[in-house]
């Protein structure tokens, strides 16, 4: 019942993406399915009006309407099947667009949940390894519904020989009802059996495909490398070639020949299993059909008819078996498409509207584990952060730096504690309240290959003049001036073969730009100027001020020297907030901050 319920849900989803789809599947699997039954029809009655010496027009007549319906049916098919196989590609797209819809609007956190994550990565090989999911679902409701339909009109187009078969008509076994009951009852039980076996083969055949789709994903990944010209250095000038030709092509052809050549054992074995009933049961029908004509109960035409109705039975039979077996790979990406698209955030947000003008923060006693883990990634965290304060946050390596700063723009709540924002939690904000405020470059920021404006503007309706002022601002503007296309040159090359490969620096730079642009109320750079070179950091470095002229600034760096442009620091450590002071003040406690900037400082003087 669940499974059917499933298979209801699936309908519902598809008709919801696209509602031309499923009558256009039903009309041309029956279509398709008619065209056995009018070559069947029309042979059985020309071989009739043969053998009765019907006139010559007579044979005319049903051979052109014949010709004639083929011709209309085959017509029709094909538009239809190419209908059809569009309308399941743009299926393909819309499933895989709602799905991303669904993640662009999922919380952060959500993102990074360990089982979450697992059933996007799931729902992407399937939509890339196998033609999967929805599209693949109509294509086997296709299947079924010409199955249904062919063992339908088989069934009514033998019904009189049904008839005759209960008539008992002489004395040995094939002249008796008993045979025609153990027939039937031989293809119900070949269907069973069937259905029994496609269920066995989809499901073993997932599995293998699912271990040889690990074997892929290793082996694409090594074939992204080679295709990275950023990855061609270490390959060369450590002579890595050996260690991928090991961990990636010796598997797949080992391991991966193996598990094709036990799909394809097992795919054999199983087709040869069928193939052999569907010859026993084919050679019972024709005897039993033999045997009644025989008897002269039916004409040559209606042999004909009824034999080819029976085999169209056992076809049909076949195709609802292969196609229910389906349904044991097609449920669990159904379910996890669902569970993708349907789950629920814990997270609530509030009415209040905040008004960006002076902005004050405060975290009151914080501390905060990540999803999954046992140790704090803060702890204790108590400071407040002041109207237009240009604050920078230093630390080690994992220290809760960027942590803080995630807490702070809510992608994930505390665990405990409270973090303030002008006096009230910032729970109490509206989702856009919150992300209005910030405008961040993390350490890990994204340039897309799309327009370089669109990278930095997130609007197709770009000021010029306010884009042009950021890109000056960041140091960029002559390096776009100089570009093809200027400001709507694409970056990179995956789109557009004319566009532009910018460095690290540059697109650090253009990160820059794009927090500029947004114009927060609250500033945050976490290592702004890493990928910079130093006349490039300075640079950034005497422009700092204008920057966040009227603004709250929060600068994480390792490079304490940008700490003197701020006004105060707040030095972490193993998850605490252990120091906060003036750069001086700092110095002259002789704690981690000393620490850390004596270390740095020794290699310069």
């Amino acid at each position: 019942m669940n499974n059917l319920k499933m298979v209801f849900k699936m309908y519902g989803e598809i008709a919801r993406l696209d509602k031309r789809i499923e009558p256009v599947t039903v009309l041309c699997a029956l279509i398709n399915s008619s065209k056995p039954f009018i070559n069947i029809y029309f042979s059985a009655k020309i071989v009739s009006l043969l053998t009765l010496g019907a006139e010559y027009k007579d044979i005319i007549i049903y051979i052109t309407a014949a010709v004639l319906l083929n011709f209309i049916l085959i017509f029709a098919g094909e538009f239809l099947e190419d209908r059809s196989e569009r309308l399941r590609n743009l299926l393909f797209d819309r499933e895989n667009f709602k799905t991303a819809e669904k993640l662009f609007n999922t919380e952060y956190d959500k993102l990074q949940d360990e089982h979450y994550s697992e059933l996007i990565h799931k729902h992407e090989e399937a939509g890339s390894s196998r033609w999967a999911r929805f599209p693949y679902f109509m294509w086997t409701t296709q299947v079924f519904i010409s199955g249904v339909y062919t063992v339908a009109v088989s069934v009514i187009m033998i019904f009189p020989l049904l008839k005759i078969g209960f008539t008992k008509t002489g004395e040995s076994f094939f002249e008796r009802p008993v045979f025609l009951i153990s027939l039937i009852a031989i293809i119900a039980a070949m269907a069973v059996i069937m259905l029994l076996i496609a269920i066995r083969m989809n499901k073993s055949y997932l599995a293998a495909n699912e271990a040889y789709a690990t074997l892929d994903r290793l082996f694409y990944s090594f074939i992204d490398i080679f295709s990275d010209y950023r990855t061609g250095k270490e390959i060369r000038l450590y002579k890595e070639q050996d260690l991928i030709n090991r961990t990636a092509s010796d598997k797949i052809l080992t391991d991966g020949e193996e598990t094709l050549r036990k799909i394809s054992m097992r795919t054999a074995k199983t087709s040869s299993v069928v193939a052999v009933m569907g010859a026993a049961v084919a050679f019972g029908v024709y005897v039993f059909i033999g045997v009644k004509a025989n008897f002269g109960l039916f004409d040559i035409g209606a042999l004909v008819m009824y034999c080819g109705a029976f085999i169209q039975i056992i076809n049909g039979i076949m195709q609802i078996a292969n196609t229910l077996g389906k349904l044991a790979e097609i449920l669990p990406l159904a379910r996890i498409y669902f569970e993708i698209v349907e789950a629920k955030s814990d997270r609530e947000y509030g009415n209040r509207e905040l008004d960006c003008g002076k902005i004050e923060i405060e975290f009151k006693n914080v501390s905060f584990k990540y999803p999954g883990s046992d140790s704090f990634a803060l702890k204790n965290i108590s400071i407040k952060i002041k109207p237009n304060e240009r604050l920078a946050v230093v630390g080690r390596n994992g220290s809760g730096k960027t942590t803080f700063i995630k807490l702070m723009c809510r992608l994930y709540d505390a665990t405990s504690g409270e973090i303030l924002i002008n006096g009230f939690n910032i729970k109490e904000y509206t989702k856009d309240s919150i992300i209005r405020l910030y405008s961040v470059v993390f350490q890990d920021f994204q340039m897309f290959s799309i327009p370089l404006k669109d990278n930095v503007c997130a609007d197709s309706d770009a000021d010029k003049e306010k884009l042009y002022r950021c890109l000056e601002q960041a140091n960029i503007l002559d390096r776009v001036k100089r570009m093809p296309n200027g400001e709507n040159t694409y970056l990179y090359k995956d789109i557009d073969k004319n566009g532009v490969e910018i460095s690290g620096g540059e697109a650090q730079k253009l990160a820059l730009s794009r927090a500029l642009y947004k114009d927060s109320p609250v500033v945050i750079l976490d290592e702004p100027t890493a990928a910079l070179d130093p006349i490039a950091e300075n640079e950034i470095y005497n422009r700092f001020n204008s920057f966040v002229d009227g603004k709250t600034a929060i600068y994480i760096s390792h490079r304490l020297s940008s700490c003197i442009f701020c006004d105060s620091i707040a030095v972490f450590d193993k998850a605490r907030l252990v120091e906060t002071g003036t750069h001086r003040q700092l110095l002259d406690m002789q704690g981690k901050y000393s620490e850390l900037w004596n270390a740095q400082a020794k290699y310069y003087t």
